[in-house]
């Protein structure tokens, strides 16, 4: 049992719900009370007193001064023990905690069952001993608790049961004191709590059995009886006068017009019948008004159930009988009603007169029909119109079909309206006579005869005001009434006179007794967690354990009992779980009852599935069905998947190879050159080389940078090496830091013998330095130009520009046709000629001389040199590209200036060019050594090294590329890989169990630990390249030295996904084979696998019997009938494949509510299928779609693996007719899914299914199972070769995807639709929530008029409400009974209102937004990649 505390929550303690304490006055103790308390500090006892007299004021004393000795001995959470106040049900948790919290002033947590809101036990009673030291919870939670070892006795301090007199038989106030507190083995003498038991009545037994009841009482609760003498009470309980209303014997009716036509209509019914029965039974007890009105309320009833098992026919007829029907009013006469019913409305009619407004009062009765059909007679007698307000009070009852069945809320409700006086008659049933805090009454009325001690008392303790009566109705002459009741009351005399008088027992002293019922044999104790199985707990656990095995709507998995007599006196139960089950049958021993021999059997089943695994430690079901998250790798408890962490980076131990300058060295070049590009023809570009201590580890590297907003490749190659003396080194080094000083805007320097590199041009065609260069560049000074320079000297210039000191400028043309006498053309100058004409210097055009002299006060000589050219443009990151919006503005402006007003750098243009991107380049570099030594330290050497630094490459490093459609892949062959091998390893677990064995496999949290093992924090990229940033390895910066410690932020998921991402490299780098070798050297658990053939011979060899390698011989299996061979030879001519073991096809095609124990049903194969074909078309789609983004991906891999289009597919491939199964509801959806497409191919214009057509179908799941489980079959049959599958898909699921989706046309569900949506706002704080609320129809509002409760349990189905909500705000919200169906129709409504408000959004969203943030849907990046030109964008994300 999942617990979670019924309360409103505090701010103290967020795990759990501890109301403050009300301020409310402390009740001051009486002297009976004060006595009892003395005596249970020191003794366990049980307190009998009266209904009224207050026995939880004595409790709340004894808790409020445990937690005083609690809080003196300041102990640890861990540490403290707790006050456990237990009672019998449920609506006694809310009043016995509110009593405690205002008396103890305690904090109090309530439990009350299982909720909407899950908590794991343990979780929970940790987060409880850390906040409180109470807890009111309901005698079957605490048994569970105790069962499941979530809880100890040992952690007890204090025992309360509320209403102790049901410890008796099979009660669990029974099974928690004699397997906890009585069990010696696990609880010494010293560790047991104090026990305080409370009650009116601790027996309903009367003469001889009276004392030994009280003695087997005292046994079980280990206390002595303590009995409060009638005397000490009177001064503050009052009691009521006591009446016996005698009534005449009922005439005989004949059945009534009503019962003679439904019992005609549907006399066979079974919900009816049982109506039939209650009918015949209330005819003599009530008269035939009250009947006719229970057949109302009944067919009323079947209408609130949803999934009635009563025909459509029948129920027609019963609804159209009770629409025919007229009631007539009420009238007091024999013929209406019975002699009983009219003296109960007579003494109603008396005591209302007698009382007037302080008239307050309950009727009990036996059964819940007569509740509400007396309740409406009192609604309906006009008399009583302005006298009575009545309702009825209920219990909660089991069964989904009762007339009655109130919640606890509802009962809250009718009591709070009944002490609040809105009410003033309740019609109750035994609910109301035990421990419900109902207000004192002086009418109360027993109908029905009280049956026991027990409930004569309590229910005659609600007559507790000054002058109140206590009447009980008996037939006149009725000797049996009469009997009964004199016994009953003997028997409250008697129990009095024995309490009185008998001697006290020293609690305790029979405990050798009180041994556990359930001999050591006939216990089973798990140690880790001190969990017990037991006798009494076996069944339920082992209906629990096969409710939690796969199953669907069409197939409910139960145990099977089978008893039989053994012998003359014994029985033995044979226990037959289902398929799904590791294990099938168990026999018990022989026992002397049915009874026992079923908790026999089902003590066996429970001890084996613990040992097999299938029931955990707590001895709780392996919860199985987690499918419906999205990521189902995510696990509750670990790490966030958005927290970042600071992590260490390396640097390239290559760059630790420092030179020298002190000594002639060899160093070895690597050149950097542009590679050829037409577009830049007219200018030159020089090769750089980079020289280092020792070769770079690659013959050939290249890399993409964006120049202009255009991609251009950069190509580094090694070469030879080259020799050089100490005054070439010198020079080397400086030209490196003034090149870098130039382009950076900064002071570099490094110690001479840490310098990693240095970067000098080389000369023309050649390896050789060019030194004319190297010299140039030893600083920045500028210096006069020659006039005499030849025109690719020109054009190779760096100049700067008079009157413009702030940047270069490469000379980008040589005007050559102009002379300085020109007239500069406004359509060719026209910025210029414009700027000139702005100085009202002339409103003529100027000529060249004179807007040079206006610009730079120069008097230039008329065949003087016009120059063209460009500033040179600060460094950037060169690695990034360049958005498409700002791609053509990447071209700075032209400037025309004459030749005398340019002065030459220290640079040549060719130089400064191919050295802009060396940075960038050398930041590149440092990335892709770093991904060598991450490939050699891990082992990784198979994986291509361009697609292992796009693995280990965040999105947050602006590159072209970045892990993310790596890690798609990758993700995918995880999955693929991991079900392989556990499908082989666990041939016993069910598809449950392995998915939740994959997710601990595949989980965020379980790569993240990977990564971390293996360190590759420390070769990640993560960080774009920026000039203000950038510092070279050993650089020193503005006089900032080198820090080694490099660190960065990463995700947790990042860190995981680095992982996925290195699979999908591998993949693309060598298939399957490579893809799982770095599987293993990533640490993804394949120990019992070397190589991916290991798959097929583990599978043969494993000692677990397969279907093809059963313990016993082959010759036991038996062949395929006829029918199953024409299945075979069907189904393999289709598939193109031809089976080794046809029975693995029959196992695909078998659904569970077939399966037998000596056959299995399809879910492993289809758990193996669903990862191979979401393998298969994830790579499928990698490939085709090379320029798509990751989302867009996901988003069309959706669209082609999901239920509907899996049901269309195996619609296609006829798989419906080789389906073995057992239910008629699966044939009848399989056939209308059908019959729904053929009128859609019908209703075609080319009487064809196109595009994506199962898109508004329901499909049931079964159908889409059955591809999957035939692909598990096929890939198992072919010993897990990957070449096979691969075929398969391609031939006959490909040609289906490319038919019917794209890309370009994809069918997005609404939902997606909506959120992708709202993230291109740059919005992420929308999502869609759920609620369930009661819409009540017309017949349902009726029957809460009579306090009838919804129904419950498999056949409820509340109304949903789902809203989508944007930072908490609603945009639109819809109800109704699918929750499937509601969230496409709030997505639709949603995205209505955002279009038609495109602000809307923005409106309610305040996510931080990056300065000129650009947001996209997945699809609008695919397609703006395909059609823009250069690098697709999708490379940019």
């Amino acid at each position: 049992m999942l617990l979670t505390p019924d309360v409103s929550p505090t701010s103290n303690s967020p795990g759990v719900d501890t109301p403050k304490a009300q301020e409310e006055p402390e009740l001051i103790p009486r002297s009976y009370q004060i006595e009892i308390y003395e005596k249970a500090l020191n003794e366990n006892l049980i307190a009998v007193m009266d209904t009224g007299s207050g026995k939880t004021l004595v409790a709340a004393m004894l808790i409020k001064e445990m937690i005083r000795r609690e809080k003196e001995a300041n102990k640890t959470p861990t540490e403290r023990k707790l006050c456990i106040f237990v009672v019998n049900n449920v609506p006694l948790v809310k009043q016995q905690a509110g009593v405690i919290r205002a008396q103890s002033r305690a904090e109090v947590v309530e439990l009350c069952g299982a909720s909407k809101t899950k908590k794991l036990e343990e979780t929970l009673w940790d987060d409880i001993s850390e906040s409180t030291y109470v807890v009111v919870l309901t005698a079957q939670i605490l048994l569970d608790v105790l069962r499941h070892g979530y809880w100890h006795m040992h952690r007890i301090n204090l025992l309360v049961f509320d209403e102790c007199h049901h410890a008796r038989k099979d009660h669990p106030f029974c099974f928690i004191m004699n397997e906890f507190y009585h069990n010696k083995r696990a609880l010494s003498l010293a560790q047991k709590p104090r026990v305080f038991g409370m009650t009116a009545s601790p027996t309903s037994d009367i003469g001889s059995k009276m004392d030994q009841s009280a003695s087997d009482l005292e046994r079980v609760l280990d206390s002595k009886v303590f009995y409060v003498k009638p005397h000490q009470l009177e001064e503050f309980v009052e009691k009521p006068m006591q009446i016996v209303a005698l009534y005449n014997p009922p005439p005989k009716y004949n059945p009534t017009r009503l019962t003679l036509r439904m019992r005609r209509a549907c006399g066979f019914e079974p919900k009816l019948l049982q109506t039939l029965n209650d009918v015949s039974t209330n005819l003599s007890q009530l008269g035939p008004w009250c009947v006719d009105h229970i057949w109302d309320l009944a067919v009323r009833n079947l209408r609130t159930i949803t999934k009635s098992t009563t025909s459509s026919e029948h129920l027609a007829t019963v609804h159209r009988i009770m629409k025919d029907m007229s009631f007539l009013p009420p009238i007091c006469n024999d013929e209406n009603m019975t002699p009983k019913v009219q003296k109960l409305i007579q003494i109603l009619r008396v005591t209302r007169k007698a009382l007037k407004d302080e008239f307050c009062g309950i009727i009990f009765v036996q059964r819940r029909d007569t509740a509400a059909a007396l309740t409406i007679l009192l609604q309906e007698l006009e008399e009583f119109h302005d006298l009575l307000r009545v309702e009825v009070l209920a219990g909660h009852s089991e069964g989904n079909h009762a007339l009655l069945n109130m919640t606890l809320k509802e009962q809250d409700a009718i009591i709070t309206k009944f002490r609040n006086k809105e009410l003033n008659l309740l019609v109750s049933t035994s609910v109301a006579e035990e421990g419900l805090d109902i207000q004192p009454c002086n009418i109360v009325i027993r109908f029905d005869p009280v049956t026991t001690t027990t409930s004569y008392m309590q229910s005659r303790g609600r007559a507790r005001k000054k002058n109140s009566r206590y009447i009980m109705m008996q037939e006149r002459d009725n000797h049996k009434e009469e009997a009964s009741l004199e016994k009953i009351q003997y028997g409250e005399q008697s129990m009095r006179e024995l309490y009185s008088n008998r001697p006290n027992k020293p609690a305790g002293e029979e405990d050798d007794q009180i041994q556990d019922k359930s001999t050591p044999e006939q216990q089973y104790h798990v140690p880790s967690t001190q969990a017990l199985l037991t006798l009494g707990s076996a069944v339920p656990l082992l209906h629990k354990y096969c409710a939690s095995l796969s199953t669907d709507e069409y197939c409910d998995w139960k145990p099977e009992f089978d008893v039989s007599a053994s012998g003359t006196s014994g029985f033995l139960c044979d226990i037959t779980l289902p398929p799904a089950a590791p294990v099938h049958y168990f026999q018990s021993d022989r026992t002397s009852t049915m009874d026992m021999a079923r908790k026999s059997a089902a003590f066996k089943a429970c001890e084996a599935l613990h040992k097999l695994g299938a029931i955990n430690d707590h001895l709780d079901p392996v919860i199985k069905k987690v499918r419906n998250n999205y990521d189902e790798g995510e696990s509750t408890n670990q790490p966030k998947a958005n927290q970042n962490k600071s992590y260490p980076r390396n640097t390239p131990l290559f760059w630790n190879h420092g030179l020298s300058i002190v000594q002639p060295q060899t160093l070895f070049a690597c050149t950097v050159s542009y590679a050829k590009d037409a577009h830049y023809h007219r200018h030159s570009y020089r090769t750089m080389c980079i020289l280092t201590k020792q070769p770079l580890p690659f013959l050939e590297h290249s890399l993409n940078v964006f120049v202009k907003g255009k991609a251009r490749q950069v190509i580094m190659r090694t070469s030879s090496h080259l020799e050089f003396n100490q005054d070439q080194i010198a020079l080397l080094r400086q030209f490196t830091l003034v090149l870098f000083q130039r382009m950076c805007k900064k002071d570099f320097d490094c110690e001479p013998d840490r310098m990693p590199y240095y970067v000098a041009p080389l000369a023309a065609g050649d390896i050789k330095i060019s030194w004319d260069d190297v010299q140039m560049g030893q600083s920045t000074a500028v210096a006069p130009l020659d006039d005499r320079l030849s025109e690719d000297a020109v054009l190779d210039l760096v100049v700067m520009v008079k009157n413009d000191d702030t940047g270069n400028y490469f000379v980008h043309d040589i005007l050559r046709s102009y002379r300085m006498s020109d007239k500069m053309s406004s359509n060719k100058f026209k910025m210029e000629v414009e700027s000139y004409s702005a100085r009202g210097t002339t409103s003529l055009g100027p000529t060249f001389g004179d807007y040079f002299k206006w610009k730079f006060k120069l008097d230039c000589a008329e065949d003087e040199t016009i120059l063209l050219v460009q500033r040179v443009k600060r460094m950037r990151n060169h690695l990034q590209p360049a958005p498409i919006e700002e791609r053509e503005q990447d071209d700075g402006a032209l400037t025309l200036v004459p030749l005398s007003a340019c002065r030459k750098s220290s640079v040549r243009a060719s130089v400064l060019r191919v050295s802009q991107v060396i940075p960038s380049a050398l930041f590149d570099l440092d990335s892709f050594l770093l991904v060598q030594e991450a490939q050699e330290r891990v082992g990784l050497r198979d994986i291509r090294i361009d697609l292992l630094q796009m693995a280990l490459t965040t999105s947050s490093a602006n590159r072209e590329y970045h892990y993310e459609r790596l890690e798609l892949l990758g993700d995918s062959f995880l999955k693929f890989s991991s079900t392989i091998r556990l499908f082989i390893l666990n041939p016993v677990k069910n598809e449950g169990q392995l998915h939740l064995s994959r997710i601990r496999i595949i989980s965020n949290s379980a790569l993240l630990k990977h990564a971390a093992h293996l360190e590759l924090y420390r070769y990640i990229s993560s960080t774009p390249f920026h000039r203000k940033h950038w510092r070279p390895v050993h650089f020193i910066v503005d006089g900032k030295p080198w820090d080694s410690q490099q660190q960065h932020m990463l995700s947790n998921k990042t860190m995981a996904d680095v992982i996925e991402a290195a699979l999908g490299a591998a993949f693309l780098s060598g298939g399957s084979i490579v893809a799982f070798h770095a599987a293993k050297l990533l640490r993804v658990p394949f120990d019992e696998f070397e190589t991916w053939k290991d798959f097929a011979r583990v599978y043969h060899e494993s000692p677990t019997p397969h279907i093809d390698s059963n313990s016993t011989s082959s010759a036991s299996i038996p062949p395929l009938s006829s029918e199953q061979q024409r299945h075979i030879d069907k189904v393999q001519k289709f598939l193109g494949y031809s089976f080794k073991n046809p029975r693995l096809f029959m196992e695909a095609m078998t659904h569970a509510s077939s399966a037998r124990m000596d056959s299995s049903c399809y879910e492993r194969l289809e758990f193996l299928g669903d990862a191979v074909l979401d393998f298969q078309v994830v790579k499928y789609y990698y490939h085709k779609y090379r320029d798509a983004p990751p989302g867009a991906i996901t988003l069309i891999k959706d669209a082609s693996v999901n239920n509907q289009i899996l049901g269309a597919l195996a619609i296609q491939w006829g798989l419906g007719e080789f389906l073995i199964h057992n239910s008629e509801p699966l044939a009848s959806e399989i056939q209308r899914t059908i019959a729904t497409l053929e009128m859609q191919k019908e209703s075609s214009p080319t009487n064809t299914l196109e595009g994506e057509y199962w898109v508004n179908i329901k499909m049931p799941k079964v159908l889409g199972d059955l591809v999957e489980s035939t692909l598990g079959a096929v890939f198992v049959d072919c010993g897990f070769d990957f070449a096979t599958i691969c075929d398969v898909f391609d031939r006959l699921i490909r040609p289906f995807l490319d038919n019917h989706i794209s890309l370009e046309q994809i069918v997005i569900h609404p939902t997606k639709a909506l959120i992708e949506f709202v993230q291109s706002k740059g919005c992420n704080e929308a999502k869609f929530q759920r609620e369930e609320m009661n819409v009540e129809n017309r017949s349902k509002n009726t029957m809460r008029k009579l306090g009838l409760g919804r129904c419950s349990g498999r056949d409820a189905n509340p109304t949903q409400v789902c809203k989508f909500m944007v930072h908490g705000q609603l945009i639109a919200t819809a109800t109704g009974l699918d929750i499937g169906a509601l969230r496409k129709q709030v997505a639709e409504e949603a995205m209505r209102k955002l279009q038609a408000d495109p602000d809307l959004v923005d409106a309610k969203c305040n996510c931080p937004k990056r300065r000129r943030a650009r947001h996209a849907t997945m699809l609008d990046k695919y397609q703006e990649g395909r059609f823009a030109n250069g690098l697709p964008v999708s490379l940019l994300d």
